[in-house]
């Protein structure tokens, strides 16, 4: 599983590296896309990062003005996440050129071939070991 997700990160990485972002800042930001304002907790877990590099990684997304944070009304304990308007327009300017690489990948593996593998990851990665 290892080998096949360097594989496809090949495709990935330069259109990163050619905006300034790490791979775990990327999925920050996609998963702030996808979900809205988000918990930082349910940010790291979506994110599968860890807290301690997520606190890292909020800090230079918030420090070149992509994500904001603030502490939940409801709860003083909890730290909310959500993109900023500069967050949003680098996604917009990102996603095309992500989206040819997913549309590479679907061609060369097939439609159906790549929906058999996102449902059969999504069951393993829910899977505890039991």
């Amino acid at each position: 599983m290892l080998r096949a997700r360097e594989a496809m990160m090949l495709s990935f990485r330069p259109i990163l590296t050619k905006y300034g972002f790490t791979e775990q800042q990327w999925r920050v930001l996609r998963v702030l896309s996808e979900k809205g304002t988000s918990d930082a907790g349910q940010v790291a877990f979506d994110a599968c990062i860890l807290a301690p590099s997520l606190s890292r990684i909020i800090g230079k997304l918030e420090k070149n003005n992509f994500i904001s944070r603030f502490v939940d009304n409801k709860d003083g304990r909890r730290i909310n996440l959500t993109l900023t308007t500069l967050g949003e327009e680098i996604l917009s300017k990102i996603a095309p050129e992500m989206d040819v690489v997913y549309k590479a990948i679907q061609k060369r593996y097939g439609a159906e071939k790549l929906n058999d593998l996102l449902n059969l990851l999504g069951e393993v990665s829910e899977w505890r070991g039991r």
